[in-house]
């Protein structure tokens, strides 16, 4: 993700303009090319931060554009995993080298070279032998980088202009093509993946208009949030992607910066490519642990992979999970996080309204810190088919809910 200081845009009275690269500019993909050998073959050797650091200055200095050379080196950094070093309280073992080191130095038959060798315990002589400096980050060694082509490293660089601009949106309204039912599915997933507070809204199209139906989503953006703002921002930005994904859409924020409110207006036409395309990679691990576990130990339920949109009037919405039992009853299951109590409120009403619905309710106790306990504990739906879990439900809990509905 892009930092504050690596942002490039332009303002046009109260909109703001990102300011994107021409992808197929030749000087910027031999630029990217260049950049990116850094991390290439490197003789089996892993490479210190340091190092990657002193290889790469030279050439992010080479380009004209500063701030555009700081920010593809930032997206490729973000890329890479670095070791952690052994398990030693680096400070204090250092102490005892270089006091251990005095000593022995004082010797005349004790050369530098020697000194590992006459450390006083075996594990005082494996930290001396190795890199003492090795907890400082300059000193992490690369264990991984994923890699990436020239050309996908500039079109990342301009949606992640876009993804930082939304980190201080106050509100982002999305409007995508309601046409392929699949792709709605996919955006309405990465939404719940990333735990982010919706009103999803059916748009019909005027009379005489084909192929012009659209969904709208507003989504509350972290500066509108109280607490946990930066973490909110970066779960908004990080969805944004598989907005763009899609043939059409659009997108309108209020982003606050300075003080000062500015509009932000995008759509397909933008040119934005999307580096969503295998939607796997982005299931959250707790996610696909609880798929593993449910299968394994649950026999008389499973887990559909399709989830259905259910209507609430003009507004939609989109279960977590879907579970169908041997007898084909389908039940399905919504999980609601810290940023939801609105949302909460509105499908407990619709809930409560409609008792039959096939739906349970699942409510993060990160949740109940904003007062809204005493509701709950009161409420007649979510005592038959409700239930609260800590950042992700059991297996068990679940299980136990869904055979409480089945007779």
């Amino acid at each position: 993700m892009l930092t504050k200081d690596l942002m490039r845009y332009r303002r046009r009275g109260d909109y703001l303009k990102p300011i994107f690269i021409d992808t197929g500019d030749a000087k910027l993909l031999e630029f990217a090319t260049e950049l990116l050998a850094v991390y290439g073959d490197t003789g089996g050797k892993a490479l210190t931060r340091g190092e990657i650091d002193e290889l790469a200055d030279p050439i992010v200095k080479g380009l004209s554009d500063l701030c555009l050379a700081k920010g593809l080196y930032k997206l490729i950094t973000d890329r890479c995993e670095f070791a952690q070093p052994e398990h030693f309280d680096y400070s204090a073992m250092r102490k005892k080298v270089f006091l251990r080191a005095s000593q022995l130095l004082r010797q005349q038959n004790c050369s530098f070279e020697k000194l590992a060798g006459h450390m006083n315990d075996d594990e005082l002589q494996r930290f001396a032998a190795g890199d003492i400096f090795a907890d400082l980050p300059e000193n992490e060694r690369l264990s991984r980088f994923r890699p990436l082509f020239p050309r996908e490293l500039l079109e990342r660089y301009n949606t992640a202009q876009v993804q930082a601009l939304l980190m201080y949106a106050a509100e982002l309204d999305i409007k995508v093509g309601a046409e392929n039912a699949a792709e709605l599915r996919r955006l309405f997933k990465y939404l719940k993946f990333f735990r982010l507070l919706a009103k999803i809204e059916e748009i019909k199209s005027p009379v005489g208009c084909k192929d012009m139906n659209f969904v709208r989503l507003q989504v509350s953006g972290p500066a509108s949030m109280l607490d946990s703002l930066r973490k909110y921002g970066m779960q908004l930005a990080v969805f944004f992607p598989a907005v763009c994904a899609l043939p059409r859409w659009s997108i309108r924020a209020e982003i606050k910066l300075r003080d000062r409110k500015h509009r932000l207006v995008l759509d397909e036409k933008s040119g934005l490519v999307s580096h969503y395309r295998n939607f796997s990679a982005y299931v959250p691990e707790e996610v696909m642990m609880f798929h593993r576990l449910f299968k394994q130990k649950v026999k008389d339920w499973k887990i559909v992979g399709e989830a259905p949109f259910i209507k609430n009037g003009r507004e939609i919405f989109f279960p977590d999970l879907s579970f169908e039992h041997e007898s084909g009853k389908v039940i399905h299951l919504e999980l609601f996080h810290r940023w939801h109590r609105g949302e909460l409120a509105k499908r407990l009403v619709f809930c409560n309204n409609d008792p039959t619905c096939p739906l349970l309710i699942g409510v993060d106790r990160s949740l109940l810190k904003s007062g809204y306990d005493n509701e709950l504990q009161n409420d007649s739906f979510f005592s038959e088919k409700g239930f609260l879990f800590r950042d992700f439900p059991g297996v068990d809990r679940v299980r136990k809910l869904l055979n409480s509905l089945v007779g």
